[in-house]
């Protein structure tokens, strides 16, 4: 049974206090490169794993959440639907849920890094996820029982879009935010 550590959440903390360390922003921007080079390194070390060790990560995380969902709804997943639902979680978490985080932490990266207009940190930032997500697929394809995917790629690039699209708005909000109240 997986056990959520204390470092769940953790990137997501760190990346409200980074933005928010506006003296430091060397530090900070050098903090989250570090964070999203991490963080790619997670996706491209999981893609090269073999369909067996995938398939024993991606349980312990459905296992997981099987048990949290069946505390509210017993017996919601059961042995009968557990395989649908297994993958269906492998498909969120694993896929789209890692690209959207991948996707808030390149853009916040981007931005900190490029003082390009914001249409061109995002074209960058797109890029960078497009390419890591046809990369991991395209690994997939040389690694035993594992299979590269078209439709994972755009699982993946959909929530890298969506992480894009969230910070964005953050950065957006808060620059307007602290413009109106340093004039």
């Amino acid at each position: 049974m997986y056990k959520p550590s204390a470092i769940d959440g953790f990137f997501v903390s760190c990346a409200y206090i980074i933005y928010k360390m506006n003296k430091r922003k060397t530090t900070a921007k050098w903090i989250l490169f570090a964070l999203t080079i991490i963080i790619n390194a997670f996706i491209i070390y999981h893609s090269c794993m073999n369909g067996n060790q995938s398939s024993n990560e991606s349980s312990k995380i459905a296992i997981l959440i099987k048990d949290i969902i069946n505390i509210f709804s017993p017996n919601a997943i059961n042995e009968s639907n557990f395989e649908t639902f297994h993958g269906v979680i492998r498909k969120l978490v694993g896929h789209f849920g890692l690209f959207l985080i991948d996707g808030l932490f390149v853009y916040w990266t981007i931005h900190f890094f490029f003082n390009d207009k914001w249409w061109i940190k995002i074209i960058i930032s797109l890029g960078i996820g497009l390419f890591v997500a046809a990369l991991t697929e395209m690994i997939q394809l040389f690694i035993p029982n594992r299979a590269g995917s078209f439709i994972d790629i755009l699982i993946d690039y959909s929530g890298f879009i969506i992480g894009v699209g969230i910070t964005y708005l953050v950065i957006f909000i808060h620059e307007k935010v602290t413009s109106k109240n340093n004039n």
